[in-house]
């Protein structure tokens, strides 16, 4: 995951920010009709807390982001 901050708020030495990420998910289609369905999803994310550099942002933590999303699909 990249971590980019605004320019709102601009302390010295705060900057881009890569922290590797483990991901999961997975998701389920409900056929409808034979031509329409709904498809139910979940994405995982884990990653450790970016700090940007500065020391006062260092908590070593792990965290964890969370996407769920539901559709609609149509079959041609």
């Amino acid at each position: 995951m990249i971590f980019d901050p605004t320019d709102k708020f601009i302390v010295n030495g705060m900057g881009r920010q890569t922290k590797a990420a483990f991901v999961y998910g997975g998701g389920v289609n409900l056929d409808i009709t034979p031509n329409i369905g709904m498809r139910a999803e979940y994405r995982g994310l884990v990653y450790k807390v970016p700090d940007f550099g500065l020391t006062s942002l260092n908590l070593d933590k792990v965290t964890h982001f969370a996407q769920p999303s539901l559709g609609f699909l149509c079959r041609f």
